[in-house]
């Protein structure tokens, strides 16, 4: 059983559980997720099964959108609706064009420090284990990048909040994204509420219910629920290969192809989709240099 499902994860389980779940509904079978949804959050959470497992640091790498409520001159421990309420500030009246503005210093390349209450590891614990034990920790500044940011809602009244649609790369803390924003508008601000809309082509709309997968899989409808493994990579070029050749990459040998101009299109390290004749995918392929020829070798083959 190889494949990958989209799970719409609710509020209030943990990734890991999600896991433990679909584990369950396929005895026997590897699964694994694809990057970390906080308890709280919502939505897309990609689970790889079976041998699309060895492809989820292709997915982690994809970037994602994300819905975020964020609530004005409140800050919480945690960054988010999870934690304590530890200060309450005015909120300034700002019109909708300034805070505009104030969100547009948040995209491109930004810098970010992990949360507190994180799994980002310190000495092989997770930081929130140290903030739960009362130590203070260094936590490294980390680079990630906002493709964009668009404004929703804006209220500055009553409870003052901020509704935004983020487009972000891996490594993205959104709850750590809200306080910011909250200190550059100068009142702070946590996050009340998240979910993620897309991981690279996997949409929320397409995405199934733990409820959902189980009754499709009662019904014997597994098609519905299982994605094929290469659906994750549609964003790498792809190549078709004879039975010999695929043989030759399923053997570990460097492949010496004709089709030596579409390999030298083929911009910086991206992989390669590799398909038999048939239109089967068989595996993931990097070029490499022979003799002033391109090659391939295999990065991960994939089939029987």
């Amino acid at each position: 059983m190889d494949g990958i499902i989209v799970v719409n994860k609710s509020g209030g389980i943990t990734s890991h559980r999600v896991v433990q779940l679909i584990r369950k509904l396929f005895p026997g079978v590897k699964a694994g997720h694809t990057g970390t949804l906080d308890p709280m959050a919502t939505g897309v959470l990609p689970v790889c099964l079976g041998r699309a497992t060895r492809i989820s640091e292709y997915i982690i790498e994809l970037p994602k959108n994300y819905r975020a409520e964020i609530i004005l001159g409140k800050t919480s421990d945690t960054e988010d609706a999870t934690g304590h309420i530890v200060d309450v500030a005015h909120v300034p009246r700002l019109d909708r064009e300034e805070v505009l503005e104030i969100l547009s210093g948040f995209t491109g390349n930004i810098e970010q420090i992990p949360p507190l209450y994180s799994a980002v590891k310190h000495h092989g614990k997770p930081l929130y284990y140290w903030t739960r034990q009362g130590e203070t920790v260094s936590r490294k500044i980390r680079t990630i990048k906002i493709y964009n940011i668009d404004l929703l809602e804006y209220n500055p009244v009553r409870e003052p909040h901020l509704v935004l649609d983020v487009r972000c790369s891996k490594g993205t803390y959104i709850r750590t994204l809200a306080a910011d924003i909250g200190k550059r508008i100068g009142c702070g601000a946590y996050l009340s509420r998240l979910s993620r809309l897309a991981v690279g082509p996997f949409l929320l709309e397409e995405a199934l219910t733990l409820e959902e997968i189980k009754a499709f899989l009662e019904l014997g409808r597994y098609g519905q629920v299982i994605r094929e493994m290469d659906s994750a990579l549609m964003h790498f070029p792809q190549l078709s290969l004879d039975q010999s050749q695929v043989e030759a990459l399923r053997h570990g040998k460097i492949l010496i192809t004709e089709q030596q101009g579409l390999l030298d299109r083929i911009k910086g390290d991206s992989p390669i989709r590799i398909y038999d004749q048939s239109g089967v995918f068989k595996a993931l392929a990097l070029r490499v240099k022979v003799n002033d020829r391109l090659g391939l070798k295999t990065a991960k083959y994939l089939a029987d």
